[in-house]
């Protein structure tokens, strides 16, 4: 019919702190128009770069190291996933969250987004001093992908 409006399910992707105002955005719009929402939580810290490339610690402490870390992101993610909820039901969103951890950022976030989204919500990503080393996350949605990316 003329009047209905379309029905569009949107994707977030959480990444931390950084991601508040993509979160917000994204909820806004979900409250008006979004079938179903879903956050692509991230689980990562810069410290696994220094757990990884430890050259003095011996094998086994850069093990206890790595394991740590990962434990204070899973907990993190946790406290974070529970904020999302929260946040979400406040505004009447229905939410679901996937947690993910990943060394590949942007086919993770590309595999999830071929699964039919009409929007991806996502924060602004800073420019990068040799931006010719890493990919940029939203350039590549949106090279690869019909739908609608927004950076926030």
């Amino acid at each position: 019919m003329p009047g209905d409006r379309i029905v569009k399910d949107i994707l977030i992707v959480y990444n931390g702190d950084g991601s508040t105002k993509a979160l917000e955005e994204a909820l806004r719009t979900a409250q008006s128009e979004s079938g179903r929402t879903k956050v692509l939580q991230i689980l990562d810290s810069e410290l696994y770069h220094y757990g990884h490339n430890d050259l003095v610690a011996p094998r086994l402490n850069k093990q206890r190291f790595l394991l740590y870390i990962r434990d204070q992101v899973l907990e993190r993610g946790a406290v974070e996933a529970g904020l999302l909820r929260e946040k979400a039901l406040s505004m009447g969103v229905s939410l679901e969250i996937d947690p993910v951890e990943t060394d590949d950022l942007v086919s993770t976030v590309i595999a999830e987004a071929n699964k039919g989204y009409g929007m991806i919500f996502l924060a602004r990503e800073k420019r990068r001093i040799f931006p010719l080393l890493k990919k940029n996350l939203a350039r590549e949605l949106r090279k690869t992908l019909i739908a609608k990316v927004v950076e926030c």
